[in-house]
């Protein structure tokens, strides 16, 4: 499976015609970025990570297009967001009505670390086949006091012990990316 790092920009169409994983890493932007399966065999991820700083907004949409039978798409999308941040995410996974054999999922998880923060997210699934495999799920939370406060009693500041639940939120996503380069890249996005 080949590894693609994408910049942020507002409009993505990607055809594959290979297994492929698309990885981007979003500070603030509106981007849409749609995967258009039009080869039968084509499996792809779609791994995304943000982390919204302070103040700023991402408006994200996802789309998987299933067009033929026998394809595969795992997207991801995990956020983190500081003090009052957004992220509003659409994600939507389409299964036309002769992309039989098709396995698709969303999976949107968002760690609140900040105050007066808003997240949105909404998936759509659009179902024409019989013989098919769709489906989602998302989650939001806060960073728990417990651990801040067990990473303090170690020796760390506060601000040390946020970075490094942040960091281990986001390994789970950096794990996926198999691309050593492009995992170190974005690594170092999840630490500025």
């Amino acid at each position: 499976m080949k590894t693609l790092l994408l910049k942020e920009k507002e409009n993505m169409i990607f055809f594959p015609e290979e297994d492929t994983q698309y990885v981007m890493f979003l500070r603030s932007s509106s981007t849409t970025l749609e995967v258009n399966f039009e080869k039968e065999g084509v499996s792809c991820e779609v791994l995304i990570l943000g982390k919204i700083k302070k103040g700023n907004s991402v408006v994200l949409n996802t789309i998987a297009h299933h067009l033929v039978p026998n394809t595969s798409c795992l997207t991801t999308y995990h956020a983190v967001l500081e003090d009052s941040s957004s992220s509003d995410y659409t994600g939507k996974i389409i299964i036309a009505e002769k992309a039989f054999q098709t396995t698709s999922y969303l999976n949107n998880k968002t760690l609140v670390a900040g105050e007066n923060v808003k997240n949105i997210s909404k998936p759509e699934l659009e179902i024409e086949s019989d013989d098919v495999k769709a489906s989602h799920g998302s989650s939001t939370g806060r960073i728990r006091e417990e651990d801040i406060f067990y990473l303090i009693s170690r020796g760390l500041s506060r601000k040390e012990a946020e970075e490094i639940i942040i960091e281990g939120f986001f390994e789970n996503v950096l794990s996926k990316i198999m691309d050593e380069e492009v995992r170190e890249k974005v690594r170092a996005e999840v630490k500025y």
